[in-house]
């Protein structure tokens, strides 16, 4: 069923290139360590020309979108007003402004004159004090019938206090204000507005021209240092502005530089405890700071090239050092891994190249999938994706590099040092244990060291125990049974999981939570009606007075109030009001024109709305607004915008249904089909290395289930710890595919180069290969986010829980299910010699024999008994 003589050809094919290779290193370490470092540094210059993007719309939105199109449509036909007749339903663009929250400290209502009184106090303050580029609120403000645009000024006028006394403030609407974006968590009865306990005052601010936004701008950034000072004794003051989510998403990625750096403290300390030895000439802690460094360099080296070439650095993109330290480390367990199953007789750079021959492969496989999973993310829709994807497929790719070349050069002069007799320290010649029979114990554990004599002598007791521990039960009949029953109800919960898996992206998750926006954002979501108004912008010139007109507008509007998302009794309509009012004159189309501009000087709320011709009395284009019920669902919010596309699509007019939060909801759109388009591409690319590398039918059916597991398992676990798919999930998810595939790669490269005639010895043998560097590579990966419990960012905490989810599942899949599976119906060596007269090592190698002391490469020269029981050792699981 299996072509082993496929799969042996291209095995050693693949493999005497890679042996070639570490001898070629192992031959020349100073240079190629030389040539690694110094490409790395120069990549790293890049780095002067690091710009750093956090605008929301875009880094989290598809470019070119159809909402970014009608609004530069838009832009041309209707001119900015907010210098002039500022309504905020009507703004093309978001607007520029300051908003604040009031609230009781002990959370009662704040309909009382002693609570309006002090709420006007700090608003004088504001409008008094702040100032943007020397200007005050009142020369910058946006402009509403010659008065200052401020949204729930209403609560200062006399006309309130007198209805808010008689208790007669009816609610929703008092008068002809709409009023449910001012009083927040409020108590209506009979349409009277009982009590509020938030109370919210938005502040407008002009943007029509370059000099106004800039000092817009200005005064945006004095109003936050003015709103931190201000103190109350009985209100609680929550406040933010435009550009709020921005700036606090620059201010994130200024503290991830703490988190990243404990972390690479806590990756040194824990390679360093993984390669100690008490004994000075085998210790190998050095290598284990290398893997560290190599893995630093590779981060400064993609930083660097991305940079370089432009790449802008996004915000989430600053998780990519915990996840590139897991990847490292790992790469660095698998490489030593296969150093110690080398034979000691022969040379350094036959070591060297022997390392690479086995674990250069399993590394390689690894690497290539993940850079390919990337490479495929860096296609994504979402800039944000996109580029985070750019820069961590260079990240892995110059890793794969820096370990083939600087790591696997230290691990040449680290053998040499070994032979040499050089204290790991020091790098001074020491004496053997054994000629210092009378130095004093403490002078023979510190300066006195050993050869290496055996396996065990070049790994730790934590490389060591975990496959020779999982090698004694995994294969039991008994943990088989228990094991597979385990998987089955894994995945039966994660299916039920995958099924209520649903999108969504709350933005105010990019910000921490003890972020000033975080807890503004919140009362406004949980405690305020969001209602958004969508304009039907009638763009083509029409004559008004015609009855088809006519007909066509009323078929328009009875198809928007009829959605069950559209408010029909909350409406902005200049066409209705002008055809109900006394004003009305449709004998004509330049009567209807000459009248509808009398009727706009009693009423300027719909100045704006309509755009009339130059030369003659026609209208050039025209618009009406719908707003929609209380819609907080990303989702309703996406399905809102498709349908009120289709009602405009459908109309007999030329109509664009537009809203400036479309913007956003864009990504609602198209986020599923992207993912499934990014994964489905991934897994293809990943199915077509897999084949390369190990030609085997049924491992390859093997490492593609696997996967397909492991990421219905995360797709469904997901769904339990309250994640949403998002363009931010979206990029844990192009991850897990990469992550996914090393796990299961690893453990079936294991069993396919190691031997034994039945399928548990296999199993074994491959445990005691792979087991203890996926373990600790395991390990290792999960203290590379560890540092992340502590992020109060939903980037770095849904990235922690998705990685956390990858590395326990995908682990438990390696070291469990698949030695299970592989034991029952793994493929077995068809081409195997039946004689076992030969011994050989893991990785392959025929010892011939032991040859005197004289023979053995210098250092390594111990007595014959020994260097035998290597070989015994070596061996593993024989048959």
């Amino acid at each position: 069923m299996v072509c082993w003589r496929l799969y042996h050809r291209t095995e050693n094919c693949i493999g005497n290139s890679f042996h070639k290779y570490g001898v070629l290193v192992g031959t020349y370490p100073v240079i190629v360590l030389a040539i690694s470092i110094a490409g790395s540094c120069v990549l790293g210059v890049g780095l002067l020309n690091l710009t750093v993007e956090t605008d929301i719309e875009k880094v989290y939105t598809p470019p070119n979108s159809q909402a970014s199109q009608d609004r530069s449509l838009l832009q041309d036909i209707f001119p900015d007003s907010s210098g002039s007749d500022f309504n905020s339903y009507s703004s093309i663009n978001a607007n520029i402004f300051g908003s604040v929250i009031f609230r009781r400290k002990d959370s009662s209502n704040l309909l009382s004159l002693d609570n309006i009184e002090e709420i006007q106090t700090i608003y004088n303050s504001i409008i008094t004090n702040v100032l943007g580029n020397g200007r005050d609120y009142f020369y910058l403000c946006a402009v509403q019938n010659s008065s200052c645009a401020v949204d729930g000024e209403i609560i200062f006028t006399n006309n309130f206090v007198q209805l808010l006394q008689r208790g007669r403030l009816t609610f929703p609407v008092l008068e002809t204000h709409h009023i449910e974006s001012v009083f927040g968590d409020v108590v209506v009865a009979n349409g009277i507005l009982v009590s509020a306990k938030l109370i919210k005052l938005t502040l407008n601010l002009r943007h029509d021209t370059k000099a106004y936004r800039e000092d817009s701008k200005s005064w945006e950034a004095a109003f936050m240092s003015f709103m931190k000072n201000v103190s109350s004794y009985s209100l609680d003051v929550t406040f933010a502005h435009s550009t709020s989510l921005d700036d606090e998403l620059s201010k994130n990625i200024k503290g991830d530089i703490v988190l990243v750096s404990v972390t690479f403290t806590l990756m040194i300390i824990y390679a360093t405890l993984v390669t100690t030895s008490c004994d000075p000439i085998l210790d190998r802690q050095n290598l284990g700071r290398a893997g560290v460094l190599a893995t630093g360099l590779s981060i400064l080296a993609s930083f660097g090239l991305g940079s370089a070439c432009g790449v802008e650095f996004v915000s989430i993109a600053g998780v990519m050092p915990f996840l590139i330290l897991g990847i490292g480390i790992d790469d660095m367990f698998i490489l030593l891994a296969g150093l110690a199953n080398a034979p000691l007789k022969d040379t350094i750079p036959n070591r060297v190249g022997d390392m690479m021959r086995t674990s250069g492969v399993a590394v390689t496989i690894t690497s290539f999938t993940d850079i390919f999973a990337f490479g495929i993310g860096a296609l994504s829709v979402f800039p944000g994706v996109r580029n985070f994807c750019i820069y961590t497929g260079l990240a892995v790719f110059f890793c794969y590099i820096n370990f083939v070349t600087f790591f696997v050069a230290c691990v040449a002069i680290n053998e040499r040092r070994m032979s040499d007799q050089r204290h790991s320290f020091t790098c001074r010649r020491i004496r053997l244990k054994d000629e210092m029979s009378g130095e004093s114990a403490l002078n023979r554990f510190c300066c006195g060291g050993r050869v290496p004599s055996s396996k065990e002598d070049l790994e730790s007791v934590i490389e060591r125990n975990p496959g020779k521990l999982l090698s004694k039960f995994v294969t039991l009949l008994p943990v088989k049974i228990i094991t597979l029953v385990c998987f089955s109800v894994y995945l039966g919960v994660s299916i039920y999981g995958v099924t209520n898996f649903k999108q969504g992206f709350d933005i105010t998750n990019l910000v921490a939570d003890d972020s000033y926006f975080y807890e503004y954002s919140t009362l406004n979501q949980r405690y305020f009606t969001q209602r958004i108004p969508v304009s039907f912008v009638l763009t083509q010139p029409l004559r008004y007075s015609d009855t088809r007109t006519i007909s066509a507008i009323s078929t328009l509007v009875n198809n928007i109030t009829s959605d069950e998302s559209m408010n029909n009794q909350l409406q902005i309509n200049w066409f209705s009001s002008y055809r109900s009012s006394a004003f009305f004159n449709g004998s004509s189309e330049a009567q209807f024109v000459t009248n509808l501009k009398a009727f706009l000087l009693l009423h300027p709320q719909f100045r704006t709305d309509i755009l009339f011709e130059d030369t003659r009395e026609a209208i050039r284009a025209s618009r009406i607004y719908a707003l929609t019920n209380d819609l907080k669902d990303s989702t309703e919010q996406g399905e809102l915008m498709q349908r009120m596309r289709q009602i405009a699509t459908k109309s007999s007019l030329e109509v664009i249904a537009y809203s400036p939060p479309f913007i956003f909801y864009e990504q609602y759109v198209v986020i599923v089909w992207s993912t499934l388009k990014t994964v489905g591409m991934a897994v293809v690319a990943i199915f077509i290395i897999t084949t390369l590398f190990m030609p085997s039918p049924l491992l390859i059916l093997y490492v593609t289930a696997t996967m397909a597991m492991i990421m219905t398992g995360i797709f469904g676990f997901m769904y339990f710890w309250n994640l949403t798919l998002s363009s931010i999930t979206m990029i844990h998810i192009i991850m897990s595919l990469g992550f996914s595939v090393d796990f299961s790669a690893h453990i079936c490269h294991a069993y396919m180069t190691v031997e034994g005639q039945t399928r548990d010895i296999k199993v074994k043998n491959a445990l005691l290969r792979a087991g203890g560097p996926i373990l600790n590579g395991s390990v290792s990966s999960l203290l590379g986010i560890l540092m992340l419990i502590f992020s109060q960012s939903y980037i770095f905490q849904s990235f922690f829980k998705v990685m956390l989810l990858v590395i326990l599942i995908g682990m438990g899949h390696a070291l469990f299910f698949l030695p299970v599976v592989l034991s029952l119906i793994g493929p077995l060596d068809t081409l195997l010699p039946s004689s076992t007269s030969e011994k050989k090592p893991l990785n392959g190698n025929t010892f011939t024999g032991i040859q005197d002391k004289a023979s053995l490469p210098t250092g390594f020269n111990n007595d014959a008994k020994r260097a035998s029981d290597f070989i015994g050792s070596n061996v593993g699981v024989t048959v």
